[in-house]
């Protein structure tokens, strides 16, 4: 076979460039990751009991909303990612933004308060358990965004491995909060990023072989 024969069969299962198959198809493999992740937290760590309580204040909305982002910056980093040729810059200029903006919240909290607050705020009740619980719940996930991620192929299996990764951690930590009670900048910035960080560090070590093809 020649080898333009044999680019153009592989071109065949690759969806186009300009539709929205890959993103349709993530977020179809995300439905039973999202329930995985949630079956774990409900028969393995069990949801906190002032849910309903905490639903109500800002805290809790707020740590939703720093990890749902990141998946969500997530997802369309792998979907570029998907696209042989497709330019990341964008997504990575966000996802840095995002980490920067949670350090400096997290910096300015710790600075302005009392100093015997400080160590209680960073640390909390659960900094020990906090990322092996991210790391362990992202394992749930991650077949099924993985599995979805292989269909594409994409030309740069560890950044697309990465990308899978704090997709499923992003998943895992939004529905961690469920469980978890702590709700202070400094531990959310610390402790939640370094739970997926070692899922994205993880998924790029996966990635080059997964997404291998």
């Amino acid at each position: 076979m020649k080898t333009e024969d044999l680019i153009d069969a592989l071109a065949v299962d690759l969806p186009p460039s300009g539709s929205r198959q890959i993103e349709r198809h993530i977020l179809l493999w995300m439905v039973p990751a999202a329930l995985a992740v949630l079956a774990g937290v409900g028969l393995w760590l069990g949801f906190r009991s002032d849910l309903a309580t905490a639903m109500i204040g800002p805290t809790f909305w707020a740590k939703a909303a720093y990890t749902g982002s990141l998946a969500v910056t997530a997802f369309w980093l792998l979907a570029r990612l998907g696209r042989p040729g497709a330019s990341a810059k964008a997504p990575l200029l966000v996802l840095a933004a995002l980490l920067m903006a949670a350090g400096a919240l997290a910096v300015y909290e710790l600075v302005t308060m009392p100093m015997p607050e400080r160590m209680p705020a960073l640390m909390g009740d659960s900094a020990r358990a906090c990322a092996p619980n991210i790391l362990l719940l992202s394992a749930l996930a991650a077949p099924f965004v993985f599995w979805a991620g292989r269909a594409f192929a994409p030309t740069r299996p560890g950044m697309a491995g990465a990308a899978a990764g704090l997709l499923t951690a992003g998943l895992a930590t939004t529905l961690y909060g469920l469980h978890c009670p702590e709700h202070t900048a400094p531990f959310v910035a610390v402790w939640y990023s370094l739970g997926m960080g070692l899922a994205t560090g993880l998924g790029a070590v996966a990635g080059r072989f997964v997404f291998r093809w």
